[in-house]
């Protein structure tokens, strides 16, 4: 009988009862991205189960890509993100926010050049403008999982006196465009095949198919403030996108 519990007539699964809660305590920051769980002897006598329902919900967990089993060390929190939250349709960092596992390190560079003709047109830029172009590696336990290039008018950066000195200081500022409220943009979404300077980023073989996320943000009046084109192991990520009907 300890396979479901009984809810104002309802025969509901015990094991749905013991996911729901541990997802909650993720939600709410109980355990966070990298934190190891309680053992499962632990966790089945602290929620009164059979070792076979608890794993039923450790399995719907590792299915979310909540958290995940390694062999001698035990269930690894990856994510404690609202499942239910909104995906893609709202602009952020899908890096991180998408990986099935915590993002703990970023490797930033940032470098000049004039405006490529393609640039100017993206970005309506004269021909005498000067682009910043920020690259970043992103990783989660010492392996590359993403990598993004962006590209922003100098002009930008300097008038919000970024100090274009401080790798840090250019990614808070990157990070906050991204969160900015009343920012939209332009997105394509694409497989594609690894190539060299690629596979050696991210640390992968040549030709593997990677996610490739493009796209243009602009201001509500419609002024250019970047493009960057993002490029995600496609074995690493779930990209969610809430859609409806009007």
């Amino acid at each position: 009988m300890d396979n479901i519990i009984k809810e104002k007539n309802v025969k509901i699964p015990l094991y749905v009862s013991v996911y729901e809660t541990i997802t909650q305590w993720l939600k709410e920051g109980k355990y966070k991205p990298g934190d190891k769980l309680p053992g499962e002897n632990i966790l089945a006598e602290q929620f009164k189960v059979s070792r076979g329902t608890l794993r039923q919900a450790m399995l719907l967990l590792q299915e979310d890509g909540l958290i995940s089993n390694h062999q001698g060390k035990g269930n690894i929190v990856l994510s404690n993100h609202d499942v239910t939250a909104g995906g893609l349709e709202k602009i952020g960092n899908p890096i991180i926010e998408f990986c099935l596992q915590p993002v703990d390190e970023k490797v930033l560079t940032i470098g000049f050049q004039p405006a490529t003709q393609k640039h100017q047109e993206v970005l309506k830029l004269r021909p005498s403008s000067i682009v910043a172009v920020i690259d970043i590696t992103y990783y989660s336990q010492k392996m590359p999982v993403g990598f993004a290039m962006v590209y922003m008018p100098y002009a930008i950066l300097e008038k919000s006196n970024v100090d274009l000195e401080n790798t840090d200081s250019v990614y808070e500022y990157y990070m906050k465009v991204l969160n900015s409220s009343g920012i939209y943009s332009d997105t394509k979404l694409r497989m594609r095949k690894a190539r060299e300077r690629l596979a050696n980023i991210l640390e992968i073989p040549e030709e593997e198919a990677i996610l490739t996320l493009e796209e243009e943000l602009y201001t509500q009046y419609d002024t250019p403030v970047l493009s960057q084109k993002l490029y995600m192991t496609a074995d690493l990520y779930e990209l969610s996108l809430r859609r409806k009907n009007k």
